[in-house]
C-alpha cells in the first residue's frame, strides 16, 4: 500500500477505480477498510476514483502519541489527497470523518469540489446527543471480551432491528475490527479531538456544494444533526436515509452510493 508522510504522521493510503476522484475519510476508531463494507466501494469505482486511508491511530498509518486534532487531521487528508495526485476532488466524510472533511471544506477550499457528510455533526453544546444504548460504543469495559464489546458496540448504533436481520453483516463489520484493531487509546485521542471541537459559526463560510445524509434512525448522531449542517451551510442538501443507522456502509450500501452518484453526477 502507498504512504505519506504528513508532519511526522505516516499515513497509510489506497486508490481504486476510474474517472473523477473522490476523497472518503473515515469516523471514530474506524479504518479505510470499512468503506468496503458489502461493496459500497465497488458501487462507485466504475464512475470515480476512490481515495480512502487509515487515519492516524487507525489501521495501518502510525499511532502517535500525545494530543490529536481535527484540524490536523484534516491537514493529513489533503495530504494524502496530494500523494495520491490530485490537487482537487469531491470529499465525503462520515461521523468523525464528516466533521474532518467540514474542516477540510473551511481550511482547503480549493481542494474540495462537492461535499458530502454523512451522518455526522458540527460540534459545540447544541449538538443533540447520542442515545443511551449508544453511548456505550464509545466506552471501553476491559471485563468483556472485545469480540463482544465491538459486538455490542456495532447493534447499538444501527438502526433498531437491524443486528437481527442481518448478524452475517454485524459478524462482518466485528471481523474486520478484529482483524485491524485500533487501540484503545488512539480510539480516545480522537474522541477527545471530536468533543474539542466546534464549527458551528464557521458553517456558513462553506463555498462546496454540500449534501448532508442521515439515517433516520441514527442513534449515535440523531438526525437533528444532519438537518442542523443542511440549515447552516449555504445551498446545501439534506437526503434522509429511511430505516438506516450510524452505519450506512454496512446498513444500505446501494442506497448510500446511489445517493452519492446522484449528487456527484455531471460533476466531471
Amino acid at each position: 500500500m502507498p504512504t505519506v508522510r504528513a508532519g511526522a504522521v505516516e499515513l497509510s493510503y489506497y486508490v481504486a477505480g476510474n474517472g473523477p476522484p473522490i476523497l472518503f475519510i473515515m469516523g471514530l476508531g474506524g479504518r479505510a477498510s470499512d468503506w468496503n463494507a458489502d461493496g459500497f466501494l465497488a458501487r462507485l469505482t466504475p464512475r470515480f476514483t476512490c481515495i480512502t486511508f487509515d487515519n492516524r491511530g487507525t489501521g495501518a498509518s502510525d499511532k502517535p502519541a500525545g494530543e490529536y486534532s481535527l484540524d490536523v487531521m484534516a491537514d493529513e487528508a489533503v495530504a494524502v489527497l496530494r500523494a495520491a495526485g490530485h490537487a482537487r476532488a469531491h470529499v465525503v466524510g462520515i461521523s468523525m470523518g464528516g466533521m474532518i472533511a467540514q474542516l477540510v471544506a473551511l481550511e482547503h477550499p480549493a481542494c474540495v469540489d462537492r461535499l458530502v457528510l454523512v451522518a455526522t455533526h458540527a460540534g459545540g453544546p447544541t449538538v443533540t446527543p447520542p442515545t443511551p444504548a449508544a453511548v456505550t460504543a464509545l466506552l471501553t469495559d476491559r471485563s468483556i471480551p472485545r469480540d463482544e464489546l465491538i459486538r455490542r458496540a456495532y447493534r447499538n448504533i444501527v438502526a433498531p432491528g437491524f443486528a437481527e436481520r442481518a448478524p452475517d453483516t454485524i459478524e462482518a463489520a466485528v471481523a474486520l475490527a478484529l482483524a485491524q484493531p485500533t487501540p484503545e487509546i488512539a480510539f480516545a485521542r480522537q474522541l477527545a479531538a471530536i468533543l474539542a471541537s466546534d464549527r458551528r459559526a464557521r458553517l456558513p463560510a462553506i463555498t462546496a456544494p454540500t449534501f448532508v445524509i442521515h439515517g433516520t434512525e441514527d442513534p449515535l448522531v440523531p438526525p437533528p444533526n444532519g438537518a442542523a449542517i443542511a440549515a447552516a451551510v449555504p445551498g446545501a442538501r439534506l437526503h434522509a436515509v429511511p430505516g438506516c443507522g450510524h452505519l450506512p456502509m454496512w446498513e444500505c450500501p446501494t442506497a448510500l452510493a446511489a445517493a452519492i452518484d446522484d449528487f456527484l453526477a455531471g460533476c466531471g
